[in-house]
C-alpha cells in the first residue's frame, strides 16, 4: 500500500506533465509545424488541443473505475495479464528510447549553443550524476522541484513573448485559407505526439492523488497548453517566417538573440538556455522513473531504487550513441518519435478503452 506521502496530486501531475512538453515542444513544434502547415502552422495547437482534450476525457472515464491503479495494471485487468505484460515491456522499450534521446538532445544542445567544441559526454554524464542523486529521493522531490521550474519556465517565457513582440511581422502568419485546412490538421496530429505523454503520467497513476479532478485540471491544462504552443509559434514564425524556420535547428533560440533593450538584454539566451537546462532536467528524471516503474512491475519487484546507478550506465551508453548531430536527432523524432508517442498515448489508451467498454470494465 503506497502511502500519503509517497503521493502527488493530480495538479502537480499536470505541472509536471506541461514540463515534461515544454523543453520537446520548443525544439519541435515550431520546426515540424511550418514544414508541415507553412504560414498556416500557428493554427496546429487547435487540432492538438481537441485530441489532447479527448484523451483527458478517456482517462477522466477510466479512472472512474480505477480510482487507484496504474496504467500496467489498468491495461492489465481490460485485456487480461498476456497483453497487460506485453504492453508493458513495449510501453518499457519506449521509455528507453525516449530516455537516451532527450539525453542526447540535451548535451548535443548546449555544445551547440552555449559550449562549442567540448565532448557531450561531459554533460550527459554530469546530468545523469545528478539525476542518480535525484532519484534517491522519487516523485514526490521531483514533483516538489517543480513547482518551482514551471512557474519559472512560464514566466520566462512570457516575458520573451512581449520583448519580442516588435519583432514580429503579421506578414509571416499569412494567408490562411481553405487549402491550409488539411496542412493545418496534419501538423496537429504530429504536435499532439508531444501531448501524448499525458498518457505517460498514469505509469504512476497509483502514486497520484485526487484524480476525481481530471477532467477538469486536464481541461485547464489542454488550454494552458494551446495558448502556450500558440503562442510559441507565433513568436518563431513571425519573426522570420515558414521557409527560414523549417530550416533551423533551435529557431526559439534564434527568435530570442534579435531582443535588444538599450543593450542591457543582449544575453538573455543565457537566461533561456538555464530554464530550458531545468525543464530537460526535470524530463529525463520523470521518464528515468518512468523507466524503473515499469521495469519493477514487469519483474514483481519490492523495490526498484537498488536499480538506479547501473540503469544510468545503460542510458549512458545509449545515449552516447544517440549524440551524434542534431540534424540525426531530428530524423529520429520526426520520423519514428513523434508517430510512436500518438499510438502509445493516444491511440492505445482509446483502443483499451473500448475494450474495457465492451467488456464492461469501464
Amino acid at each position: 500500500m503506497i502511502s500519503g506521502k509517497d503521493k502527488i496530486s493530480i495538479r502537480q501531475a499536470m505541472y509536471l506533465f506541461l514540463t515534461i512538453v515544454a523543453s520537446p515542444a520548443i525544439r519541435l513544434v515550431p520546426v515540424y509545424a511550418a514544414q508541415t502547415a507553412e504560414e498556416a502552422a500557428w493554427l496546429a495547437p487547435i487540432v492538438a488541443a481537441v485530441i489532447l482534450f479527448l484523451i483527458v476525457l478517456v482517462w477522466n472515464k477510466i479512472y472512474k473505475s480505477y480510482k487507484n491503479d496504474s496504467l500496467m495494471n489498468i491495461f492489465s485487468d481490460i485485456a487480461g495479464r498476456f497483453i497487460g505484460k506485453l504492453l508493458t515491456v513495449i510501453y518499457l522499450l519506449w521509455v528507453m528510447l525516449l530516455i537516451p534521446l532527450y539525453v542526447s538532445y540535451f548535451a548535443v544542445r548546449l555544445v551547440g549553443s552555449v559550449y562549442p567544441d567540448t565532448n557531450p559526454s561531459i554533460f550527459i554524464i554530469s546530468i545523469l550524476i545528478l539525476i542518480a542523486y535525484i532519484m534517491r529521493y522519487g516523485l514526490v522531490t521531483l514533483a516538489r522541484l517543480n513547482e518551482i521550474v514551471f512557474p519559472m519556465f512560464a514566466v520566462t517565457f512570457a516575458i520573451i513573448f512581449i520583448l519580442l513582440t516588435p519583432y514580429l511581422q503579421v506578414i509571416f502568419l499569412a494567408p490562411v485559407t481553405y487549402k491550409s485546412i488539411l496542412p493545418v490538421i496534419n501538423a496537429g496530429i504530429g504536435i499532439a505526439g508531444i501531448s501524448s505523454y499525458y498518457t505517460f503520467l498514469f505509469v504512476v497513476g497509483d502514486y497520484i492523488n485526487n484524480k476525481e479532478s481530471i477532467k477538469k485540471i486536464g481541461i485547464q491544462t489542454t488550454v494552458f497548453l494551446m495558448v502556450n504552443q500558440i503562442l510559441l509559434l507565433v513568436l518563431t514564425l513571425g519573426s522570420f517566417g515558414y521557409s527560414v524556420i523549417k530550416r533551423t535547428q533551435f529557431p526559439f533560440l534564434i527568435a530570442v538573440k534579435q531582443i535588444s533593450l538599450f543593450n542591457t538584454l543582449e544575453k538573455i539566451e543565457s537566461v533561456v538556455v538555464a530554464i530550458w537546462v531545468l525543464s530537460d532536467f526535470v524530463l529525463i528524471c520523470f521518464f528515468i522513473i518512468i523507466a524503473l516503474k515499469l521495469i519493477k512491475s514487469l519483474f514483481g519487484l519490492s523495490d526498484e531504487k537498488p536499480l538506479v546507478n547501473i540503469f544510468m550506465i545503460v542510458v549512458y551508453f545509449l545515449s552516447v550513441y544517440l549524440s551524434n548531430t542534431v540534424f540525426e536527432l531530428e530524423r529520429l523524432s520526426s520520423y519514428v518519435i513523434i508517430p510512436g508517442d500518438f499510438i502509445l498515448g493516444f491511440i492505445v489508451p482509446v483502443i483499451m478503452f473500448v475494450v474495457g467498454k465492451i467488456r464492461k470494465k469501464v
